[in-house]
């Protein structure tokens, strides 16, 4: 490794960065869903997905969204540019799914097939369920910069 490498990156595991950026921001959503009544504060939702209130009102004018209740959420979800919103839909497109391939957790989290693939073989799994999720993680190292 050089010097820039040493200075400006590390490795870590991709469970690590699930339990720390992705986990919170999925759990939040679900409990704000379950326990806040609709309809939705605006800077509320705003806050949520860390975004302004104002592109939440422009996304729902453009789509004819006059209040903020569960399934504008779902809505603004679909049209909202914060990476927890794309990988959430990532993951809608798996909802009939009774468990996962490689392929489908490289698409969900953007996560190198290769990688994905490797922690596969390393548990002797063609397959994976919810519960084994962080295993599978636990075994994907990635390359962050720190700064």
């Amino acid at each position: 490794m050089d010097q820039f490498s040493r200075s400006y990156m590390s490795l870590t595991t991709f469970d690590k960065i699930y339990n720390t950026n992705i986990r919170p921001k999925l759990e939040a959503i679900d409990t704000f869903l379950k326990t806040t009544p609709a309809p939705y504060n605006i800077d509320e939702v705003a806050n949520l997905f860390e975004i302004s209130p104002h592109s939440i009102t422009q996304i729902m004018t453009e789509h004819n969204l006059t209040t903020l209740d569960r399934t504008s959420i779902f809505m603004l979800i679909c049209h909202l540019p914060h990476d927890i919103c794309h990988l959430i839909k990532r993951q809608w497109q798996y909802q009939n799914a009774s468990y996962y391939t490689s392929e489908m957790i490289a698409h969900i989290y953007k996560l190198n097939i290769h990688k994905v693939t490797s922690a596969f073989e390393e548990l002797r799994i063609s397959v994976a369920h919810e519960e084994d999720l962080i295993e599978i993680f636990k075994r994907i190292h990635i390359s962050i910069f720190k700064f």
